[in-house]
């Protein structure tokens, strides 16, 4: 059963004591510059990120690491994607976490928080500088870094190009007035100019937020503890989105109900633009790589998307802090992050492993704009928060309410989260 978000952030509150307990004899120090200083076993979990791939993908790379660090074992031991938060906070809470685990940012936050993660600052003191800005800034909370970027992911515009030349449009739409420009020429011919879902069971990471952060606007002040989702920026993208269901741009019906892949209008080559989608995802609606074209995040004062940021994290419980940086620094070195993201479609945080997919280009273009990536709220109650937002903003696109008067209840209810927090 899926756990309420409040209860699950109940549960990892829960852990912030027991890992305060552990934390006394556990994790602390760097990586020796000396393999041979280097013992002890270390456990990671990760997860089937690459399906079938990560039960054979691993046994190599241990024996591989264990030719530079011989006294070191390491167990990888891949979990099911199904109920992990609930798995991990169990297994911290009994002390049988492991000592490296694969997080992704919204996760990170709420188990920085609970001072279950050591700072892994030290892992990549002498080549930080390799790594992407945007993919530090979505493993560091409060000021330290928790994880070390291992893969990325992007979305980004991508456009249907038979739909685009039925309608007469002429160049991938790079703002939010060329969409609106086009809108109505699609429109004119039946289609649809672009694919806004609204539905609650949808992440506001693909649908408003991305729209928000083109307007200049945020979701929390910077210091996280204020709502700031009702200013003038996000007013704006809220509007934005409405003018695009009240003119017929986008399906009303995909407000209230989440539609199925195979006969969703996308799936159907009914869509033009659609403003924050991955190239993955034409394998699951079954369509042809090769009628799409990616273009830039749309922009409105800044061009920004949403992209995740997957990384390993030490456990402050570990009894062998330098053997699982030690292991955590040489699965994200350049060579090993390039095999691993090539192998499972990622892209790369380090900026040395440069392009994987030069040669595709509907990849390869998306692979252009990574530096525009953001990942979401960094916020121990990110994912709470959203459960809160989405019925608010649901509401005004379906003209229950002003957008004005959806914000400010979004953000009253987001202010009270935060002040019990």
């Amino acid at each position: 059963m899926q756990m309420n978000p409040i209860r699950r952030i109940g549960a990892l509150a829960t852990a912030v004591v027991l890992a305060a307990a552990m934390a006394a004899c556990g994790s602390g120090g760097g990586v020796p510059s000396d393999p041979s200083q280097v013992s002890g076993k270390v456990t990671m979990w990760i997860y089937p990120i690459g399906a079938d791939l990560e039960k054979t993908w691993w046994q190599p790379k241990v024996a591989e690491f264990r030719k530079k660090y011989p006294k070191v074992n390491v167990d990888v031991v891949v979990q099911p994607w199904a109920n992990r938060d609930e798995q991990l906070t169990t297994a911290i809470a009994g002390n049988k976490g492991p000592d490296v685990v694969y997080l992704i940012p919204d996760q990170l936050s709420q188990y920085a928080d609970t001072g279950a993660l050591a700072d892994v600052t030290d892992v990549i003191s002498s080549d930080r500088s390799d790594f992407r800005d945007n993919a530090l800034q979505a493993m560091t909370y409060d000021g330290k870094l928790y994880g070390v970027p291992l893969l990325m992911s992007v979305t980004t515009t991508m456009v249907n190009k038979k739909v685009m030349q039925a309608a007469g449009v002429t160049s991938v739409p790079q703002t939010w007035d060329d969409l609106l420009a086009a809108a109505p020429k699609f429109k004119a011919k039946g289609y649809y100019a672009t694919y806004y879902i609204g539905d609650p069971k949808q992440t506001l990471n693909q649908t408003f937020y991305p729209l928000l952060w083109q307007a200049g606007g945020e979701v929390l002040s910077a210091d996280g503890k204020k709502c700031t989702i009702n200013s003038a920026a996000g007013l704006k993208a809220l509007e934005f989105v409405k003018k695009l269901i009240d003119n017929g741009y986008t399906p009303k019906d995909a407000l209230t109900a989440a539609q199925q892949a195979e006969t969703s209008p996308f799936a159907q080559g009914k869509v033009g633009v659609t403003i924050s989608t991955a190239s993955a995802d034409l394998a699951t609606y079954k369509l042809s790589k090769e009628n799409y074209q990616v273009g830039p995040p749309l922009k409105d004062v800044k061009s920004v998307g949403y992209g995740t940021v997957g990384g390993l994290s030490v456990l402050q419980s570990s009894q062998n802090a330098a053997a699982a940086k030690a292991w955590v620094q040489w699965v994200t070195s350049t060579a090993q992050m390039k095999e691993f993201d090539k192998s499972r479609s990622y892209f790369p945080p380090r900026k040395s492993v440069g392009s994987l997919y030069a040669s595709d280009p509907l990849v390869g273009g998306e692979e252009k704009y990574l530096d525009q990536m953001r990942p979401g709220v960094i916020s121990p109650q990110g994912r709470a928060l959203m459960d809160l937002i989405k019925p608010h903003l649901q509401a005004a696109l379906l003209g229950k309410v002003t957008p004005k008067q959806a914000l400010d209840a979004a953000a009253a209810e987001v202010d009270a989260l935060l002040a019990r927090s």
